[in-house]
C-alpha cells in the first residue's frame, strides 16, 4: 500500500461496495477496480487499488498522513465515467459513506432541472466594472449519466449576458475545462450523473450597462440575488428583499424568490458609477487655489 507524505497516523478502514440501480434494487458490480485517493495541500495521489468481489464489495486499510486538511475518498471507473464516494469522515467508514454508485450512460436527451440559481453582483471596481458570479444548482432527474458526443448538444446550456466579458468557470462540481463560453452561452460538456451538482462561473460587466435582465429559461426552484450596493433594486420573477447577508466580511443585500415559472425575467438596476474627475480640472483647481492663497498672503503682508 502506498502512503502520502508525513508520519503515519492511526489506522483507518473503509469497507464498501460498488452498485448500480436496477429494477427496484441495487445490483452489485463485480470485478471492477476501485482506488483509494488522498488529496491534500502538501501532496495528492492514489494510495491503493483493489478489484471488487462477486458481491461488489471492497475494503482498504490505510493511515492518515501529512497535512491535516487532506481528504480521502474512493473512486471507480465504469464505462469510461469516474464515480466517487463522499470524503471519508469516520475512522472506519462503511455503508452508504463507502458506497460507489455507478450508472449506465446515454447521449440522448436527459431532463436536467434548475433547483436553484444564485447571482452575486459586486461593487464597482476602479475600472468601472462590476464582477458577477452565477451559481446554478442543477439536477439530473433520470437514472442514467448524460454524456456528450461530437454530434450531440451540450449536457446543459444557458444564456450569458450580452455585456459579459472575461467569463470563466469557478469552483464547483464540474472541472473548469468542461465549461465553455461561446456564441453568447455557457455550455456544460462534462458527464452528468443522476443527482444534484453545482455549476459556477463568473464574468465582468460595465457598471454603466445597468439595468440588466436575466431571462429564466427554465422553471427555477429558488432564485437568489446578492447585491453589494446600498442602493438599487432587484425585481421581477417574484423577487423580494430579505435580510442582508455577510460573505467573506463583505455585506450584501439579498433578494429571494421561490418557484419561479419558466420565461420569467429578473431585472437588477444599480446606480451608475460616479463620473471620473478630469485630471486637467484638478490641475486648474490647484493652480487657482494656490493663486488665491498667494493673493491673500500678499494682502496680509501689505496691511502689516
Amino acid at each position: 500500500m502506498l502512503q502520502g507524505a508525513g508520519d503515519s497516523g492511526a489506522a483507518q478502514t473503509v469497507a464498501g461496495r460498488v452498485v448500480k440501480p436496477g429494477d427496484h434494487r441495487m445490483d452489485p458490480i463485480a470485478g471492477m477496480w476501485v482506488t483509494l485517493h488522498r488529496v491534500g495541500s502538501d501532496t495528492q495521489g492514489p494510495l491503493d487499488s483493489v478489484r471488487t468481489d462477486r458481491l461488489g464489495q471492497y475494503s482498504f486499510k490505510y493511515a492518515k498522513t501529512g497535512s491535516e486538511d487532506a481528504i480521502y475518498f474512493v473512486s471507480g471507473m465504469y464505462r469510461g465515467i469516474a464515480y466517487f464516494t463522499p470524503p471519508l469522515q469516520a475512522a472506519n467508514a462503511s455503508g452508504i459513506d463507502a458506497e460507489v454508485t455507478v450508472f449506465d450512460t446515454t447521449s440522448r436527451h436527459v431532463p436536467i432541472s434548475v433547483r436553484g440559481h444564485h447571482i452575486v453582483v459586486s461593487a464597482v471596481d476602479a475600472s468601472g466594472m462590476r464582477a458577477i458570479v452565477e451559481v446554478y444548482d442543477l439536477v439530473n432527474d433520470s437514472s442514467v449519466t448524460k454524456v456528450v458526443t461530437t454530434s450531440a448538444p451540450p449536457v446543459w446550456s444557458a444564456a450569458l449576458l450580452p455585456a459579459a466579458t472575461t467569463a470563466s468557470a469557478r469552483e464547483g462540481d464540474f472541472p473548469a475545462a468542461s465549461v465553455s463560453f461561446n456564441d453568447g452561452r455557457v455550455n456544460l460538456l462534462a458527464p452528468f450523473a443522476p443527482g444534484l451538482k453545482q455549476l459556477a462561473f463568473g464574468y465582468s460587466v460595465p457598471a454603466k450597462s445597468f439595468p440588466i435582465t436575466f431571462p429564466l429559461m427554465d422553471t427555477t426552484g429558488v432564485l437568489e440575488v446578492l447585491v453589494e450596493e446600498k442602493t438599487g433594486n432587484a425585481a421581477g420573477a417574484k423577487l423580494k428583499e430579505v435580510q442582508p447577508v455577510t460573505v467573506d466580511e463583505r455585506s450584501f443585500r439579498r433578494f429571494l424568490a421561490n418557484d419561479i415559472p419558466k420565461n420569467a425575467i429578473a431585472t437588477i438596476d444599480l446606480p451608475a458609477p460616479a463620473p471620473a474627475t478630469d485630471a486637467r480640472y484638478l490641475v486648474a483647481l490647484t493652480f487657482i487655489l494656490g493663486a488665491v492663497m498667494i493673493a491673500v498672503l500678499a494682502h496680509a503682508l501689505k496691511r502689516k
